[in-house]
């Protein structure tokens, strides 16, 4: 079977569906290795499927054994308090997890019966997999093979099992789920991500004893040392634009056996040391494409024939001037990896998780002296991405009016340079915004003129005037068994039309390739080829009563990672109870301050209230002094 640009791994098939365009999502050719995978098995690559016999060790192991001669910093510690090592700890992952499940299995639940028969069939399964004798959405007692699979939604868990995959892989590869395959074609395991482990348990469900050292307890790790350490390869897809291999869609590939050989120090195999230190590394996970849905989004006046793209950084970098100067990994720190989510690393996380290492010390498994409590690594991470996102941007007051009467117009503009390797911002683009806050002040401080506020619930108030850097995507064409038609935004896996895309693109960007494989600039004039700065004109009238002293013009930038509409949002549409309240969700941390609550979805935005709204972040500033005739 031969891959094809942005598809999701291999796509089996493509069908026709009321407005949509749907295609298998899993299949014999999945690069990942669960273990129970058919030994022997291939993918469209060559690339060896075998199922991996050894596992992934708990990363405290390493607390205080290793210290670089060339770094004071503990690695352990820098990789305890980063994004990627609590990818599975993030409240706003499983409550999109939760939404997408359902909007996944309502999909599949209204269509067509033709188009659901095709389906099954292109699945291998058979329609009595999926409705009983009055065609009602279940399994039916007769369908051993649904039932041997534990149910349909262990049948079709595309969602859930694109994300997981990502947010934690070693939960994903310790056997909690595994892809279809022509001996068992079922995935089973997972979909709502309640039964990874926080620590292995006994044959009672029970704590048991155990030695970090040689056991597994990483499932909950998120990104964590031994799978970065062990990573040898990925999938890769055909670029449309040149046909070049590039990464994708969380398709990888481990040592199958654990190559470390002891606590002073992680020997990486020798042959993993390019993959790993590449962006084609990176891309495994930061490039996202829609594993069913084609995409509606309208490029250079037609609708391309592409599953939808859901992110592009690791293909924003790809196509850019930064692919031959400065790998991922350059500006991100392997064991650091500094970005945007500062808020939620601190305090968030540690509020809702509460200090769940301090198992380690409890249990002696860990030396009291060289211990790294979790708080101290996510203050000092948060403390470091607050930095970091000063130096992405460059913001400036050009063209400014030289002097004013009161009572007068001025008008100046504001330039927003991209000093990142990708969009700015970037990643996952659904309620992430980046702003400029503009205001003028008098002589004696007093704010006479503003422009792009947030009002005291954490919402922005958006003018005529107002600059906003987003992407805004929709679910286009469903019917209303499916969704609300006003309520189109958000629903991540039903997503396949974006409106607006505005981000600013990174230095020496190749616009042909942007569009040709789903970095889309919409609209396409936004910026020319190449152009890696936006510019905004504002126009404000100088108060009559300003009799006296000069005007000084502020442009703040400010970046958000979940604004008030998508934190809303989840809180409103993860109705997928945890298990502790008799639904289907991973249960919320016992020792956290929201255990109380029943959903992911109410806990985020409780969270998200109590950490200042999502916390912006200031991203820099230019200034301007106009002077009073």
């Amino acid at each position: 079977m031969k891959s094809t640009g942005n598809t999701f791994l291999s796509a089996v098939v493509i069908l026709a569906v009321p407005a949509l365009l749907m295609a298998a999502a899993i299949s014999d050719f999945d690069s990942t290795q669960p273990r129970g995978a058919p030994v022997g098995l291939v993918n469209d690559q060559n690339q060896s499927l075998d199922p991996v016999t050894d596992g992934f060790r708990a990363p405290a192991r390493f607390d205080g054994e290793i210290t670089p001669l060339e770094d004071s910093k503990n690695p352990y510690r820098d990789w305890l308090g980063m994004t990627m090592a609590n990818a599975a700890r993030d409240p706003a992952f499983f409550a999109t997890l939760n939404v997408a499940n359902e909007d996944f299995i309502n999909f599949i639940k209204f269509l067509p019966d033709a188009d659901l028969n095709d389906f099954l069939v292109n699945q291998g399964l058979a329609d009595d997999v999926f409705r009983d004798a009055n065609g009602v959405f279940q399994c039916v007692p007769t369908s051993q093979h649904c039932l041997d699979a534990g149910g349909p939604e262990n049948i079709l868990p595309v969602a859930a099992d694109l994300c997981l995959r990502c947010h934690s892989p070693v939960g994903w590869m310790e056997g909690h789920s595994e892809p279809p395959t022509t001996v068992f074609p079922f995935l089973k395991g997972q979909f709502w991500g309640a039964a990874f482990l926080e620590e292995p348990v006994d044959v009672n469900g029970d704590p048991k004893p155990f030695d970090i050292t040689i056991e597994s307890e990483a499932e909950m790790e998120g990104v964590q040392c031994d799978f970065c350490h062990r990573a040898k390869d990925n999938y890769k897809r055909d670029s449309l634009w040149s046909g070049s291999m590039v990464a994708g869609n969380g398709g990888f590939l481990v040592e199958l056996d654990n190559p470390f050989d002891g606590l002073d120090g992680i020997p990486k195999p020798e042959q993993n040391e390019v993959f790993q230190k590449s962006g084609d590394f990176c891309g495994t996970c930061h490039d996202v494409t829609n594993p069913f849905l084609k995409t509606r989004t309208e490029v250079n006046g037609a609708v391309p024939d592409m599953l939808h793209p859901l992110e592009r950084t690791y293909t924003e970098w790809f196509w850019s001037e930064y692919r031959n100067k400065k790998p991922c990994q350059e500006c991100h720190k392997p064991m650091r990896f500094v970005g945007a989510q500062t808020w939620l690393l601190f305090p968030g996380i540690d509020w809702l998780w509460g200090d769940l290492d301090q198992k380690w010390l409890d249990r002696g498994l860990l030396d009291p002296a060289t211990y790294t409590a979790k708080s101290v690594a996510l203050e000092d991470t948060a403390t470091e991405h607050l930095r970091f996102m000063k130096s992405c941007a460059q913001v400036q007051i050009i063209n400014a009016t030289k002097k004013f009467t009161p009572g007068s117009n001025v008008r100046f503009t504001v330039r927003v340079t991209n000093k990142a390797g990708h969009k700015l911002p970037t990643g996952y683009g659904e309620g992430r915004q980046m702003w400029l806050y503009v205001k003028a002040v008098d002589a004696s401080g007093a704010t006479v003129w503003e422009d792009g506020i947030l009002d005291a619930s954490g919402q922005l108030v958006r003018t005529s005037q107002t600059k906003v850097y987003e992407q805004k995507i929709i679910a286009d064409g469903y019917q209303d068994t499916v969704i609300d038609p006003k309520d189109k935004e958000f629903h991540f896996v039903l997503l396949n039309k974006i409106e607006k895309d505005n981000r600013i693109p990174p230095k020496g960007y190749n616009k042909a390739a942007y569009q040709s494989d789903g970095a889309f600039i919409v609209p396409e004039n936004t910026y020319a080829d190449g152009q890696y700065w936006d510019d905004t004109t504002y126009s404000l009238t100088i108060p009559s009563g300003l009799s006296k002293g000069n005007v000084k013009i502020y442009a703040s930038l400010y970046y958000q990672t979940f604004n008030k509409e998508y934190v809303e949002f989840l809180d409103s549409h993860d109705n997928e109870l945890t298990v502790a309240n008799g639904g289907r969700a991973r249960d919320l941390p016992a020792g956290g301050l929201y255990a109380s609550f029943a959903t992911w979805g109410g806990a985020l935005h409780q969270l998200w209230q109590d950490v200042d709204n999502g916390r912006p972040v200031f991203m820099g500033q230019g200034k301007v002094e106009i002077q009073n005739n």
